[in-house]
C-alpha cells in the first residue's frame, strides 16, 4: 500500500515540472498574441495548468482541504469564460 502513495509521489512531482515547462507556451501566446480571442484562450489554459499543478500538489503533500479550493476555482475559471466568450460574442456581433 505504502508503494503506491510512493509512485503517486514521484508521479505528481514529475507532472508538477511537466505543467510548469508546459506553461511557457501560453504565457508567450499571452503576451504576444495576434488577437484578443487567442489572449483569452491562452490565460484560460493557464489557469487549467494551475489547477492541474495544485491537483499534483494535492497529491503530492496528501492535504485534502485543498481539493475544495481546486473545484471552486475551477467552476469560478469555467464561468469566466463563458462570460468572456458571450462578451466577445456579443461584441464581434456588432460590428
Amino acid at each position: 500500500m505504502e508503494n503506491s502513495f510512493i509512485f503517486l509521489e514521484y508521479a505528481a512531482l514529475t507532472a508538477l515540472y511537466i505543467f510548469s515547462f508546459s506553461l511557457i507556451f501560453p504565457l508567450y501566446r499571452l503576451f504576444k498574441g495576434p488577437s484578443l480571442p487567442d489572449r483569452v484562450v491562452a490565460l484560460d489554459q493557464i489557469g487549467v495548468i494551475i489547477v492541474g499543478m495544485m491537483v499534483c500538489d494535492v497529491i503530492y503533500t496528501r492535504e485534502k482541504l485543498l481539493l475544495d479550493v481546486v473545484l471552486v476555482i475551477a467552476f469560478i475559471l469555467a464561468f469566466g469564460s463563458m462570460i468572456i466568450a458571450r462578451y466577445l460574442y456579443k461584441q464581434n456581433k456588432e460590428r
